[in-house]
């Protein structure tokens, strides 16, 4: 009896992490081109918005709920119905009002699928660059942290894939930051391939030149 419930345990932890994968990994990277596009004030690309709209629709499994009880059916929906009100609002906002709703909307989704993140960020074995952002704070925070959300997107986008990029809304989740030290945001952490930490960045506007610099001079 214990040897088929440690299996069925066992198949339970397996079976999420899959389900966990396939919602993830297709609305991230969906998710990601739209914010990067709202970013230079394009204006929103009606099929993207299809997209992924489908992928957050789609029934990945008759029992999503059940077999993911760390991302509930519940906290899926939440989601979904955050996506709605923004595409309602999109007709009356700017494209750069559109920029600000979509990057609430993208923290949203990570902090749904923040202990999936954690799990995949600290079991890569690439250099690693974590990036704290927030959904509350001054206007001035805000803006900084929208805008070097896209600089550590398209940084991470750009190299290859030699580095793996997380990004965390710390109003939601500051465990992180208070074990690193690191109580500001955004700011960002740049950890080896054994999770230890590099280099650490908080509160500056030249974040992007210095996180490049150290890489570059790492490499070389």
């Amino acid at each position: 009896m214990l040897i088929k419930i440690t299996f069925q345990f066992i198949l339970l932890i397996f079976s999420t992490s899959i389900v966990s994968a396939q919602r993830f990994e297709p609305i991230e990277k969906e998710a990601e081109r739209i914010l990067i596009s709202l970013s230079d004030e394009h204006s929103v690309n009606p099929t993207d918005l299809t997209d992924l709209k489908n992928l957050l629709t789609s029934d990945i499994d008759e029992n999503v709920s059940e077999l993911t009880p760390t991302i509930s059916q519940q906290s899926i929906d939440s989601l979904t119905n955050h996506f709605a009100e923004f595409e309602s609002e999109l007709k009356n906002i700017s494209n750069d009002s559109a920029f600000v709703l979509f990057n609430q909307w993208y923290l949203h989704f990570n902090n749904i699928f923040y202990d999936y993140n954690k799990e995949k960020f600290f079991s890569s074995d690439k250099t690693k660059i974590l990036f704290f952002s927030t959904s509350m704070s001054c206007y001035c925070t805000l803006k900084m942290s929208r805008e070097q959300t896209i600089d550590v997107l398209q940084f991470g986008r750009s190299n290859n894939d030699d580095y793996d990029y997380w990004i965390i809304d710390s109003y939601w989740h500051n465990e992180l930051q208070i074990e690193y030290e690191t109580l500001f945001a955004p700011s960002v952490i740049i950890f080896d391939e054994n999770n230890q930490v590099l280099y650490i960045i908080e509160y500056e506007e030249k974040m992007l030149t210095l996180l490049s610099d150290y890489l570059i001079n790492m490499k070389n």
